[in-house]
């Protein structure tokens, strides 16, 4: 268990907060506590999140098993977001 530094940008007005997690976390936990702490209005939709200029994160996964690191800036994205589809091989 360690704790990483992340930086989570606003899906509207591009903020950025600086928030100090445990990277056993999941994405959705993660949402969670964003949520709770009025970072974003909570949502029917739900959110997803992606490290920016990477790969869209899988909320059941942990942080470490997503692979974010230290530092790293994660864009928070309403989960709306219609016709983005990505394909995995």
């Amino acid at each position: 268990m360690a704790d990483v530094t992340i930086n989570f940008m606003h899906p509207t007005d591009g903020r950025v907060i600086s928030v100090t997690l445990d990277n056993t976390m999941t994405g959705q936990e993660v949402i969670a506590e964003l949520i709770a702490n009025d970072f974003v209005p909570a949502s029917n939709e739900g959110y997803n999140i992606a490290i920016k200029g990477g790969e869209q994160l899988e909320n059941e996964k942990t942080l470490l098993q997503n692979g974010v690191e230290d530092n790293q800036t994660i864009r928070v994205i309403p989960a709306t977001d219609a016709g983005l589809l990505i394909f995995k091989s």
